[in-house]
């Protein structure tokens, strides 16, 4: 009989160390889920950033067609 308690007392030490080699895997898992959302927030942060400087450089070369049209209109009155 003792040494089937015995027995049983091994077992259960060896599944505690199994569990806490589990948790020490998920806690590790867990890290790496809350780098990887980090990774997702800084790429959406970034993607509308670009959004908006792409918004802004619409406007630059709205601009810039806007001033060579009144260049060549200038230089269609002095020519002329």
């Amino acid at each position: 009989m003792s040494e089937d308690v015995l027995a049983n007392q091994k077992t259960i030490i060896a599944n505690q160390e199994t569990i806490i080699a589990n948790q020490q895997r998920i806690e590790t898992n867990q890290a790496k889920l809350d780098a990887a959302l980090n990774n997702q927030a800084t790429i959406v942060a970034n993607q509308q950033t670009i959004l908006s400087n792409q918004g802004k450089l619409d406007t630059v070369l709205s601009n810039q067609e806007r001033i060579l049209a009144n260049q060549a209109e200038i230089l269609s009155r002095s020519a002329g």
